[in-house]
């Protein structure tokens, strides 16, 4: 049988299989089941699962751009050797995250909201409370506490068309969202003011948080390119970035994170709610 394996946001592959499962498609492209999540028809699979389809994604659980202190876009040998380690390890604390230099130096930030929920938002507050969970609730509630995971969208600037579309496909389809107990908050690196037209415009049903100084930005190592240039104009410079969290316990713990290599390489909702089944499908330590 011929298998396309797709790799998302790099390249596609073309095997020829039999008897193979999922976890030999990978081991053809050079990655390990640890550091990413094998998706079919937009669902994931279990890498021992015989293979049984024509076409496979591959969703990288880290994906690099150019973070700050490294310009071109690439990862060093030190930081690919992180991941790699990581990998073979397991889960690790926060602690060890950071100091495995992941892009991320702190989870949590406050920052003034422009959307659903409290003004301002601070980002633990999103995290399981520990009440009662089958209390039923509105979908597309916020949901301040009582939620298992916290969906991060990093935008590049209020004048991104692209970022206007990526927010709205989140709003339609935020229903399945809450039905996974799991909150979208979009960072927007401008003023509150400019955060509050976004949402007079957009209407959207999560946080909408105004990120002025890139405070939030540079702490989950949001990429920006062309330098000094770059970092005179967010629309020129700044990338997308994604940030997945695992907000159950009441703690906050990195989980993905897709940086954006150019302004279109944003995962789709399809592909950020795999992640969050994988998310979920995972017992918590």
């Amino acid at each position: 049988m011929n298998v396309t394996v797709e790799v998302v946001g790099e390249e596609s592959h073309d095997f020829e299989v039999e008897d193979a499962t999922y976890a030999d498609l990978l081991a053809e492209v050079d990655l390990s089941p640890h550091e990413v999540s094998v998706m079919v028809d937009g669902r994931p699979v279990p890498e021992d699962q015989p293979v049984e389809t024509d076409h496979v994604k591959v969703l990288r659980l880290i994906k690099g751009g150019s973070a700050p202190g490294n310009d071109d876009g690439n990862r060093t040998e030190a930081e690919v050797g992180t991941i790699s380690d990581e990998a073979e390890a397991g889960p690790v604390s926060e602690l060890d995250r950071e100091r495995d230099d992941l892009g991320v130096s702190d989870l949590d930030f406050e920052l003034p909201n422009a959307g659903a929920g409290p003004d301002p938002l601070v980002l633990s507050d999103l995290a399981e409370s520990g009440g009662d969970r089958t209390v039923a609730r509105s979908p597309r509630s916020p949901a301040t506490g009582s939620n298992d995971v916290v969906v991060l969208y990093f935008q590049r600037d209020y004048h991104c068309r692209k970022c206007r579309e990526q927010v709205q496909s989140v709003a339609d389809r935020y229903d399945e969202f809450r039905d996974r107990r799991a909150v979208a908050v979009s960072v927007l690196p401008e003023s509150k003011e400019k955060a509050e037209k976004w949402q007079k415009k957009l209407h959207l049903p999560f946080p909408l948080v105004a990120d002025e100084e890139k405070t939030a930005g540079e702490q989950y190592g949001q990429p920006t390119r062309f330098g000094k240039l770059g970092s005179l104009s967010d629309l020129v410079g700044r990338m997308p970035e994604v940030a997945i969290l695992d907000a159950r316990g009441g703690q906050l713990r990195l989980h993905a994170v897709h940086r954006g290599d150019n302004p279109t390489d944003r995962p789709s909702v399809d592909d950020v709610l795999a992640m969050v089944d994988r998310l979920l499908a995972d017992e918590r330590e």
